[in-house]
């Protein structure tokens, strides 16, 4: 959602009881098997935007999470949860079950012994309710592109005995299309191919998980205009109508992360009050860092007061804010965890760090960019270092505001910036692609870094033992110098064309 929209929430529960109870004997203990015809509805965090029908593509190419991701919500579920989970995503969320006319898809799911267990009135409530919602909810998050996924209801057969132990033998759960926006599942197959099919031949330029997160961001915030139209609250929104609301926007955010092997997450929660959704990414400082496409993409431009930001983080130009920890009511995105209306279970986020990522963005346009990590600040290689400099980088909260103060030593590779209000900073100083740090950018600087990569002892020596100007050399950020950096530098050098322009 955009700031001030509110989602509905809702959960439908309808049931029609009875029972046929067959006796049975073992070992001496009477034991009593019976259908259970209780019918348990449940609907999804708000309503889907109305979907036409889609023409049929080829099978997609997929992409999934993966058991060894660096976080999968299935990993925090009960192992009776994890049953019903792992059923969903073996079946594919029932598209390896439902036939093309149906609306609806049953999968059977077995438990062993007594794993789904509880007393005579939590059985036919909280036990199989808890079950049920914890693994949809978790099949949601972790696996974006079941974009239909989220209405449900189902019933089961569950036995007891003489002891008063109760326990659940086979739940079958019926995923429910919503027909408004699905006549069948042969529109879900079309929309799923396409959606696959777009996410495999989306383009993302070069660069380190910084560069790669940032271009994502930006793309997704061109291609797409904040509306609840047609599968808005859902990945097909961007990749397909063009429209979305901030499901659709940090859905396809993550299956593009999780495409590219960027541990990402999707969070549930409130947004300044409001229903919302967002996402975590964690970086390669290992922290985990908000990020809010929604917020970012306006009608006038893309911001960056959303874009891996910090607990503590302030926005510039949404009023001040802090982004928040996920639990502190005073922050503006606020986890509750919850996609269902029934209170007796919420998904577990990770913490994310205080601060801002400050990672280097190497083709942004500004004439300076910061690497707190490395105390590094980078500048174009016309850039003029002085003071000044460190106001012209007021756009993306987080970084230098414009009431900065510091002392310059130094014109180039090599030199020193102190910022010494209204923090307290040492920077070095990287011109890229000016390696031998004479204040020009030339084609003496791409005969350095050949020799360098041609394996040159003196090239070694020169940028091995010289942070600046291993960075200088360093142009996509990868921590080598290798024939890669050589084409960027020699292609600044010759057309100005920095790395993804």
């Amino acid at each position: 959602m955009k700031k001030g929209k509110i989602l509905s929430l809702f959960l439908a529960v309808i049931m029609l009881m009875s029972s046929a109870v067959i006796i049975t004997n073992a070992l001496g203990t009477e034991i009593y098997n019976a259908d259970c015809d209780v019918i348990r509805t449940g609907n999804v965090l708000v309503d889907e935007a109305y979907l036409p029908e889609q023409p049929k593509v080829n099978a997609p190419i997929e992409f999934f999470s993966t058991p060894d991701s660096e976080w999968l919500y299935y990993n925090y579920l009960t192992s009776v949860q994890k049953i019903v989970y792992n059923a969903i995503i073996s079946e594919k969320a029932g598209l390896n079950t439902a036939t093309d006319t149906s609306s609806e898809a049953t999968i059977s799911i077995s438990f062993p012994g007594r794993e789904c267990s509880g007393d005579s009135s939590s059985l036919f409530y909280d036990v199989p309710d808890n079950a049920v919602i914890g693994a949809i909810s978790a099949a949601i998050d972790d696996y974006p592109e079941y974009f239909w996924l989220g209405s449900y209801k189902y019933g089961f057969s569950y036995s007891y005995d003489n002891t008063g132990a109760y326990w659940i033998t086979t739940l079958n759960l019926t995923l429910v299309l919503d027909t408004s926006n699905y006549a069948d599942w042969s529109v879900v197959r079309s929309c799923y191919s396409q959606l696959m099919n777009a996410v495999n031949n989306f383009t993302i330029s070069e660069g380190n998980r910084y560069a790669k997160c940032k271009y994502i961001h930006d793309r997704i915030c061109d291609m797409t205009v904040y509306n609840n139209a047609a599968m808005a609250h859902q990945p097909t929104g961007v990749f397909i109508s063009g429209n979305a609301v901030c499901e659709g926007y940090a859905e396809a955010f993550k299956l593009l992360c999780d495409r590219e092997n960027i541990p990402c997450i999707l969070v549930v929660g409130l947004g300044n009050g409001g229903a919302h959704k967002w996402n975590y990414v964690k970086m390669d400082d290992n922290k985990w860092y908000g990020v809010d496409v929604t917020w970012d993409d306006q009608e006038s431009k893309t911001f960056y007061d959303y874009f891996l930001v910090g607990s503590e983080s302030v926005n510039a130009v949404f009023g001040g804010e802090k982004f928040g920890n996920g639990t502190d009511s005073a922050g503006d995105h606020v986890n509750t965890g919850t996609h269902f209306s029934y209170d007796g279970f919420t998904l577990t986020y990770p913490s994310i760090s205080s601060q801002s990522y400050t990672g280097v963005i190497p083709f942004w346009t500004a004439d300076a960019s910061y690497n707190n990590q490395k105390g590094l600040m980078f500048i174009k290689k016309d850039a003029v270092l002085k003071e000044q400099i460190l106001c012209t980088f007021t756009s993306w909260a987080g970084n230098a505001p414009s009431t900065n103060k510091a002392s310059v030593s130094g014109t180039t590779t090599g030199a020193t910036v102190t910022i010494t209000s209204p923090v307290s900073q040492i920077y070095k100083v990287v011109r890229w692609a000016d390696v031998n740090a004479d204040n020009s950018v030339n084609t003496a600087d791409y005969s350095v870094v050949k020799s360098y990569v041609a394996d040159d002892a003196n090239a070694r020596a020169l940028l091995d033992n010289n942070t600046e100007k291993f960075n200088a050399a360093d142009i996509n950020q990868d921590g080598v110098i290798d024939g890669f950096d050589m084409f960027y530098v020699n292609r600044y050098v010759n057309t100005n064309k920095f790395l993804n322009d």
